[in-house]
């Protein structure tokens, strides 16, 4: 008895190494052997919207500019820890990125300038996961907070004239 006790102690000292590995890795690893010990189950309720909006450029009345612009979406996780971080990313929405050339042109007579903006908008909501240890059954929680592009409109580029 005695002799097996010692293989099931060197085998989870071997798990438990690699089970604390940076969340990018833990990605990769989702469906290796070195995510054998724990199972995690997420669940997600969504609470509000909400918005940042950021000002891109403005043009004087009479001036065009071009600009070269690249952006993104983002998701954002707080309360988790490092290992726990990619498991809620998984189930969240894919930041996207866009980009390209753009010609803003100034505004219509009346108007001295007009500035252009961008609103991301993202989904706001609490998480939580379960993680299960397959070999004991023992539970832990962790929960928090989280943001992903809005399954509408996640991102709207405006402007405004002023006079």
């Amino acid at each position: 008895m005695k002799r097996k006790m010692g293989i099931v102690l060197t085998l989870l000292a071997v798990i438990g190494i690699t089970i604390y590995v940076t969340p990018g890795l833990v990605n990769k690893v989702k469906n290796s052997p070195l995510n054998v010990l724990y199972t995690y189950n997420v669940t997600k309720s969504f609470t509000e919207k909400s918005d940042e909006t950021v000002e891109v450029a403005s043009v004087p009345l009479g001036e065009v500019k071009k600009v070269k612009d690249v952006y993104h979406t983002d998701i954002k996780i707080e309360g988790a820890p490092r290992h726990i971080e990619s498991v809620v990313a998984e189930s969240l929405s894919e930041p996207q990125e866009y980009g390209g050339r753009s010609t803003l042109t100034g505004p219509d007579e009346g108007f001295k300038i007009r500035v252009f903006y961008r609103t991301k908008h993202y989904d706001k909501g609490e998480y939580t996961v379960t993680r299960t240890n397959r070999i004991t059954g023992k539970e832990k929680e962790y929960t928090g907070t989280y943001y992903e592009p809005s399954v509408h409109d996640p991102l709207i580029n405006w402007s405004r004239d002023y006079k």
